[in-house]
C-alpha cells in the first residue's frame, strides 16, 4: 500500500473508532454556529451590496456601449447544475435508504435528516445559491468573462475541464489552509466547521465571508488566470466543469463513500473519506477536488 493511502486510512480508522451514541445513528453532531441561518444580518448586506454591484455594472455598460449577451450560455450552465443536482439527490437519497444503520457510514455519528427540511435549506440559505447564481449571472451578463465563454459552439475537452479544477483547487487550497492558519480569516469559515460530521447537504453551509473567500474568489481566479497564460475556455468547458465542480462538492461532504472512492484516491482525487477526515481533525486536507496539493505540502 502506498504511504500516502497508508496515512489516510489511519486517519479515517482514528476519526471513525470515536464513541458511536445510539449505535452509531442519529443526529449529525454539530457546534453551535456563531451566526444565525439567514436573517437581516445576512440577507441585509448580501441583498444591498449585490444591488449596488448590479447598478455600477450597468453604468459601465452604458458608458462603454457594450451590448448584453445573450443569455442563453447562463442558463445552459445553471441548468447543468440543476440536473446534477436531480441525479445527486437520487443517487444519495437510494444509497442512504439502502446504508443506513448498516454501519457502513464513515463518521463517528450516522447523520440522520428531514430530506424535506434539508432540500428547502440548501434552495434557500442566503451563502448558498443567492451568492453563487447572482455570480454566474453577473460575471456572465456584464461581460466579466473572457470573450472566448461566449462561443457557445466550440465542443468541451477534458484537458480544459481538468485545468479548471486545477487552478481553482489550488488557489482553494491556499485560501483554505490560511483560513485554518489565521484567526481573524478562520473566523469566516467557523461555522461550516460547525459539522464536525458533515452530510450532504452541509456542502455549501457557512457564510457569506466563507462562500465569497472559499468559493467565489478562486472560481474568478481561476477564470483570469487560465486567460492570462492563454487558454482559451469557451462555454461548453465552463458548463462542464461547473456542472461537475457544484455537485462532486456536495458528493465530498457525503456521510458515506462512494463506489468509485478507492481508484479516486489512487489517483489523488479527494473523496468523502478524505474530506471527512478535514473536518474531524482540521489540520489536514484542506484541497477540495485533488489531494495532490495537501501531500506537497505535508498536509495530508
Amino acid at each position: 500500500m502506498a504511504p500516502a493511502a497508508e496515512v489516510r486510512n489511519r486517519k479515517v480508522h482514528e476519526n471513525t473508532q470515536a464513541s458511536k451514541p445510539n449505535g452509531g445513528r442519529g443526529k449529525a453532531y454539530v457546534l453551535k454556529r456563531k451566526s444565525a441561518k439567514g436573517g437581516l444580518q445576512q440577507w441585509g448586506p448580501l441583498l444591498a451590496m449585490e444591488g449596488l454591484l448590479i447598478m455600477v455594472l450597468h453604468q459601465r455598460m452604458r458608458k462603454m456601449e457594450l451590448d448584453f449577451p445573450d443569455w442563453w450560455g447562463l442558463w445552459l450552465g445553471i441548468r447543468g447544475v440543476l440536473v446534477g443536482h436531480v441525479f445527486v439527490f437520487s443517487y444519495h437519497y437510494v444509497r442512504k435508504l439502502y446504508l443506513f444503520g448498516k454501519e457502513k457510514n464513515i463518521q463517528k455519528l450516522e447523520p440522520d435528516f428531514n430530506w424535506a427540511e434539508e432540500l428547502i435549506g440548501h434552495a434557500t440559505r442566503p451563502e448558498a445559491f443567492f451568492m453563487l447564481v447572482p455570480y454566474l449571472s453577473i460575471t456572465w451578463m456584464f461581460k466579466l468573462m473572457p470573450e472566448s465563454y461566449y462561443d457557445l459552439d466550440t465542443p468541451s475537452t477534458p484537458l480544459k475541464i481538468f485545468l479548471q479544477f486545477a487552478v481553482y483547487d489550488f488557489v482553494t487550497y491556499c485560501i483554505h489552509r490560511a483560513q485554518h492558519k489565521i484567526e481573524t480569516i478562520y473566523v469566516t469559515h467557523k461555522d461550516h466547521h460547525a459539522f464536525i460530521n458533515p452530510h450532504l447537504f452541509n456542502a455549501y453551509s457557512g457564510s457569506l465571508q466563507d462562500t465569497a473567500l472559499l468559493i467565489l474568489i478562486p472560481l474568478y481566479t481561476t477564470v483570469l488566470t487560465l486567460d492570462m497564460v492563454g487558454v482559451r475556455i469557451y462555454q461548453q468547458d465552463y458548463a462542464w466543469f461547473g456542472m461537475l465542480y457544484a455537485n462532486y462538492f456536495m458528493l465530498i461532504h457525503s456521510e458515506f463513500s462512494n463506489p468509485w472512492d478507492s481508484l479516486f484516491e489512487a489517483i489523488g482525487i479527494g473523496t468523502a473519506r478524505d474530506h471527512n477526515v478535514h473536518h474531524s481533525q482540521l489540520r489536514y486536507n484542506f484541497g477540495h477536488f485533488f489531494m495532490w496539493w495537501d501531500q506537497l505540502g505535508g498536509t495530508y
